[in-house]
């Protein structure tokens, strides 16, 4: 891809569709699936992981983005599912996070603007 394209390429780090909690098994491939991207020149990297009862998975997250560094990452659309969006960000970004996937916790983003509006004065902050 990198080699058509002159934008830089963000590799989503994902085993499976449906849920935000993740196996053992399935930890490892997403570790598997960072070395492989950054290997092959990725420019960032993009996943998330939640915990059942909707907060981000922090020590899932923290490893997962250590492996990810120097590449800047990128939290998905997981973070629409998340309990408290406002709480979720300020992990994110101690975290190490530089970008957040969204539709504003909503059906569109248009829909969630005002949330995404919130969310950007309180990441600027």
């Amino acid at each position: 891809v990198k080699q058509c394209v002159q934008i830089p390429v963000f590799v989503m780090i994902r085993p499976r569709g449906g849920d935000f909690l993740y196996s053992d098994r399935e930890v490892e491939v997403m570790k598997a699936d960072i070395r492989l991207a950054k290997l092959y020149g990725a420019d960032g990297l993009v996943f998330g992981a939640l915990t059942e009862d909707g907060h981000i998975d922090k020590e899932l997250c923290m490893s997962l983005v250590a492996i990810c560094r120097p590449l800047p990452v990128t939290f998905h659309r997981a973070f629409d599912m998340v309990r408290d969006p406002v709480a979720a960000l300020e992990t994110l970004l101690t975290l190490g996070f530089e970008r957040v996937l969204t539709s504003g916790c909503d059906s569109s983003a248009l829909e969630g603007l005002p949330l995404i509006k919130r969310l950007i004065d309180q990441g600027v902050a």
